[in-house]
């Protein structure tokens, strides 16, 4: 009799929680991860997946996308499964005033996992976007999310064109008040350096955005900048939140090779920055790989690390009895032309290939399939009546 509704023979499992990176042997009964183990018998499988020269990973978590809040917002289906992400946290779209009705028009919607870090501003990044000060409100936004911690799991603060510290000051108290952490996406200004923000952040809290050429993680002296060295000594992360103006490679590339990884890997992906960057997750990772990351690395970034940063550690891994997220992924080992995006243009970089994703499985339900591995052939079609008029 089998024992798992779904096998995963022969893939190459990188499972960063528990250590494993070696071909192995994935089952699935119901929603859970059952069994990780080398030459579990086919017949085990009511359905057997063959991932031979595939990578199989835990469903993969996007710390930073955009489903509502703007007109570029994506439904979360169209901008995960695809791309092998099977929880994603949207970053800002909505604020205490506002998220009981993205509760509601998507969060309940959505077949995708979907977490939010609320905005500091009580409208979100709705009307004059993240501006009003007045409405940056600490102990209502941490109020709200002590009321629906299942879902906010901290707070974002970004765009805020003032010259003082308001957001950012309100923003780490209400994640103060209510346990969690906050992100930061804000451009340095005279009055507002970055050296000066990073020193405002606490231990677990972070920025975002981290190569981006307009927050200059490089100086001069084509080395990683001494605050950034110190503010991750201190306990502070780093997010790349690809985006449609946020990463390039000027940056990324001497960062990695002096030493400072991004703590996660994002997308920021919203529909300009799908279309000018491909800032889809399977993209980006394929830019750390091109830059010299090693895979498990790249997995370790974009599963489990950012699991223990939303503390939610039931997910990114592939423990038996954690919910069976699981991802299939493909390295097309073919040349490929890679985007970053930023004030100085989209720039190329030439590479021997990319990532794509095959399969998306999420709570033991296959959610893509890119190629039909989890199908049966058309072949196997069973006869109908042909003479029905």
């Amino acid at each position: 009799m089998a024992s798992y509704d779904l096998l995963i023979k022969n893939g190459h499992v990188i499972d960063s929680a528990n250590g494993i990176d070696e071909v192995m042997d994935v089952g699935i009964a119901g929603r859970v991860v059952a069994g990780v183990a080398k030459d579990i018998p086919e017949p085990q499988g009511k359905r057997v997946i063959d991932a031979t020269g595939k990578y199989v990973t835990p469903g993969l978590i996007d710390l930073h996308a955009h489903t509502t809040g703007f007109s570029g917002a994506m439904f979360p289906e169209e901008m995960c499964f695809p791309y092998g992400v099977t929880t994603m946290v949207d970053c800002g779209g909505s604020g205490w005033r506002t998220f009981d009705q993205f509760n509601e028009d998507v969060i309940k919607k959505s077949a995708v996992r979907v977490f939010a870090l609320l905005n500091i501003v009580g409208q979100g990044m709705e009307g004059d976007v993240e501006q009003n000060i007045e409405d940056m409100d600490a102990e209502l936004t941490a109020a709200k999310i002590r009321q629906r911690s299942d879902i906010i799991v901290g707070v974002k603060v970004a765009h805020f064109q003032g010259k003082g510290w308001e957001s950012i000051d309100r923003g780490v108290e209400a994640a103060r008040l209510s346990d969690t952490f906050c992100l930061v996406d804000q451009n340095a200004k005279p009055t507002r350096t970055f050296e000066d923000m990073l020193k405002r952040l606490r231990p677990g809290d972070g920025t975002t955005h981290c190569f981006g050429y307009g927050k200059p993680m490089i100086g001069n002296d084509g080395k990683v900048k001494n605050h950034y060295i110190e503010a991750r000594k201190r306990g502070i992360k780093f997010d790349v939140g690809h985006g449609n103006n946020s990463f390039s490679f000027s940056m990324a590339q001497p960062a990695l090779d002096q030493g400072f990884p991004p703590d996660t890997i994002s997308t920021d992906m919203h529909r300009m920055s799908l279309h000018t960057s491909r800032a889809t997750m399977t993209e980006v990772m394929s830019k750390f790989l091109a830059i010299g990351m090693p895979m498990a690395e790249v997995v370790a970034r974009s599963t489990w690390e950012p699991a223990k940063w939303i503390n939610h550690t039931e997910l990114g891994t592939l423990t038996p009895g954690a919910l069976a997220d699981v991802t299939i992924l493909e390295f097309q080992d073919r040349p490929a032309g890679l985007s970053d995006s930023g004030p100085t243009g989209y720039r190329v970089m030439k590479t021997e290939g990319r990532l794509i994703n095959q399969l998306t499985i999420k709570d033991g339900i296959v959610r893509f399939d890119f190629d039909g591995m989890a199908k049966d052939d058309w072949a196997e079609t069973p006869t109908t009546d042909l003479n029905l008029p």
